[in-house]
């Protein structure tokens, strides 16, 4: 083989390794979108709100899948906001099972429609409170409280079993240390900004790759089988 031909073979092996090997660079606002069990993200975080909380997400669900549960963000003895299969949308402080106490909306979120969804605990009176599309739609009956060990990751999207599990886009999550609504409030489609009392918040626009950073820094999200979608959220108006 001539000297140059062995060369020039050698740099186009040489470039489609590289190209193999590098993630290609997106650009632009994306999404995660869910399909079921086993898609799940998963992001470790050492301590959990020692009082007040909200967390709240974007989505759009799928509502020709069906699911058990719809799994939208979990931290176990902390909360849990979901969708049950009698299409309550259920939000829930503290211990899991009959221990939990949470307040409830009896209208579907999985319809194919963009909403935003917040659960709200105010440690002050123990209640917790659900937003739908900025409405307060639910109240606690009861004071709610933390959970004695809270668990050392948040899941979003999560299933628990193969009967249960997120179908649809999951956008802007957001944790904070304070209870940001208490009424009625305008939602902006518009990416959540940064502040003092963000715990956690991931605008998901990676668009490739397996983790997610969160904005305040020093939490990553792990992303198992749920896959990117370009989505912006300020052109849903």
């Amino acid at each position: 083989m001539q000297p140059l031909l062995r060369a020039d073979i050698l740099s186009r092996m040489l470039l489609l390794a590289l190209f193999v090997a590098c993630d290609p660079v997106v650009e632009g606002p994306h999404a995660l979108a869910f399909d079921g069990s086993p898609d799940c993200a998963t992001v470790d975080i050492s301590s959990a709100p020692e009082a007040s909380f909200t967390v709240e997400a974007w989505l759009r669900g799928d509502p020709d899948a069906f699911s058990d549960m719809r799994p939208i963000a979990l931290w176990n003895e902390v909360f849990n906001l979901a969708q049950r299969e009698d299409g309550q949308v259920i939000f829930t402080v503290g211990e899991g099972g009959d221990d939990a106490v949470g307040a409830s909306y009896g209208f579907t979120l999985m319809d194919g429609v963009l909403h935003h969804v917040a659960g709200v605990y105010d440690a002050g009176d123990g209640s917790a409170r659900l937003f739908v599309d900025g409405a307060f739609v639910g109240i606690s009956a009861d004071p709610a409280f933390i959970g004695a060990k809270p668990d050392d990751r948040v899941q979003f999207g999560c299933a628990k079993s193969a009967t249960e599990g997120f179908y649809g886009l999951l956008d802007e999550l957001r944790v904070s240390s304070v209870p940001r609504y208490a009424d009625d409030f305008e939602v902006a489609t518009a990416p959540f900004k940064k502040d003092d009392d963000t715990l956690l918040l991931f605008h998901l626009d990676e668009g490739t790759g397996g983790t997610a950073a969160s904005e305040t820094g020093g939490f990553e999200m792990v992303i198992t089988d749920a896959g990117w979608i370009e989505f912006d959220l300020a052109e849903t108006e």
